[in-house]
């Protein structure tokens, strides 16, 4: 009687080919998990400008009777009084060290009742774009605006 054995296992070729495609997915995988991290950190600072805009706001809209106006370039400028440094807890910071959000606000009357003001408040993560003047990124920032009456306040 004839013993005979069936092929078992995988040759060469298809070993190769099997690991081909493995190393072609672990590279996508991680090409997808370095986006996902970038995605995330992007959002957590939009998330935090958010929070830094409102706490701002509600800051300004408590005292709406003692606000002054503001220049028409405060959102875009660096304006004195109409700008903070923020480190990334939050905290007012001097203008050099430990600086990571940039938060500035106008405060203007409306042309309809002198006793209405729009208030805007735009906080931005302070990186610097070639050739700007100040920090706050552009893309990135998020604002927030009210209108309130010096009157009913």
């Amino acid at each position: 009687m004839q013993w005979t054995h069936p092929d078992r296992g995988t040759t060469l070729l298809e070993a190769l080919i099997a690991i081909g495609i493995l190393a072609g997915a672990v590279v996508s995988l991680a090409g997808l998990s370095s986006m996902a991290i970038r995605t995330n950190t992007l959002a957590r600072e939009r998330s935090l400008a958010t929070v830094y805009s409102l706490q701002k706001l509600e800051e300004l809209c408590r005292d709406v009777r003692r606000l002054s106006t503001s220049p028409g370039d405060a959102l875009e400028s660096d304006s004195p009084g109409f700008i903070e440094y923020l480190d990334r807890h939050g905290h007012v910071v001097g203008a050099t060290a430990g600086v990571v959000f940039v938060r500035r606000w106008s405060v203007t009357g409306m042309s309809a009742d002198a006793n209405l003001l729009a208030i805007q408040v735009e906080v931005a993560p302070c990186r610097k774009a070639p050739g700007a003047n100040g920090c706050g990124d552009a893309t990135a920032r998020a604002g927030l605006a009210s209108i309130r009456s010096r009157l009913a306040w």
